[in-house]
């Protein structure tokens, strides 16, 4: 069978016509009427009940156009992709990522690029999230995954996914002997009246200035007032005076998920109501598809996180 078959088969079901299929398909309607009968004729079956009014497909029929319109569609999908591959550049695509999310991020959208174009190259560049924004509107960065909108009309930013943000502090600290911590974890972090919880510093991660804002706002909404502030210049230093018993901070759920056990088990998630750190996939409105590998990495990033939006 080829294209023609299956092709000619779906247009007459589709107008449920012989007259109105040949207008469309360009052929005369004699000439499309012997060109079933012989193609019923080689399947050996009916596929049109010509008896009927409008002319009806058979059960034969139906499976046909089934088979018919699954086998074009991978057709084409083999088409775009073929026509994709020969158009590549051969150039490694420059991906800005966030310090710690960024290895999360990307762990999800790598597996599936190097099975589906595997001479594709990713060269991950770690930053913060405020100079990733920066790099992109300076056109250094072909992609960036940052966590605000870029407020420039010619980047692009897509909503990617969002990540839980939780008050972590150490199960054994004082603050919270009343509680039952041993038994809180990602799914059922401990739940408290963050107002009562005094006697706590909270150590921020003044470089993540969006984790920090989104974080503080909420500990204000919350009425949580902590007896001081310790600055630390980076996510894994926060957490390690966390478990050191120096105060509470804040981490994303990928931390507590995928961290080192010795530290994230010696942490309490505590759940912070509404408080979730966006990611949006940044790139330039109108260059990108001027270089192949990053129109494709966009569609695969965005497909990937689609039908499940978190780390």
């Amino acid at each position: 069978m080829n294209e023609k078959d299956y092709q000619y088969t779906l247009t007459i079901a589709k107008c449920q016509s012989f007259s109105k299929a040949a207008e469309l398909l360009y052929i005369s309607q004699p000439a499309l009427s012997r060109y079933i009968s012989t193609l019923e004729k080689r399947l050996g079956v009916v596929l049109f009940d010509r008896s009927a009014t409008p002319i009806q497909l058979t059960s034969a029929g139906k499976q046909f156009c089934t088979y018919a319109s699954a086998i074009l569609e991978l057709e084409n999908t083999l088409r775009h992709e073929l026509r994709e591959h020969a158009l590549l550049s051969g150039k490694p695509i420059k991906v800005g990522v966030p310090l710690v999310a960024g290895e999360y991020i990307l762990s999800r959208i790598i597996p599936r690029m190097l099975k589906r174009y595997p001479q594709i190259q990713i060269d991950p560049i770690q930053d913060i999230s405020g100079n990733l924004c920066q790099r992109i509107n300076a056109h250094q960065l072909d992609a960036a995954f940052v966590c605000d909108v870029i407020p420039d009309s010619g980047i692009c930013s897509e909503l990617l996914c969002y990540e839980d943000l939780y008050l972590a502090g150490l199960r054994e600290h004082p603050a919270l002997a009343e509680y039952d911590t041993a038994s809180a974890d990602l799914e059922h972090p401990l739940v408290l009246d963050l107002s009562k919880l005094t006697g706590v510093s909270i150590i921020h991660c003044k470089p993540i200035a969006v984790m920090s804002y989104i974080t503080e706002e909420t500990l204000k909404r919350l009425h949580f007032k902590a007896k001081s502030e310790i600055k630390a210049s980076s996510l894994p230093l926060a957490v390690d005076l966390t478990t050191q018993g120096l105060g509470f901070t804040s981490v994303m759920r990928c931390q507590l998920r995928y961290g080192h056990p010795g530290i994230t088990q010696a942490l309490c998630p505590i759940f912070l109501d509404g408080c979730r750190l966006p990611f949006y996939l940044a790139y330039d409105r109108l260059n990108h598809r001027n270089i192949p590998e990053v129109d494709i990495f966009i569609k695969e990033a965005l497909e990937e996180y689609r039908g499940a939006p978190y780390l």
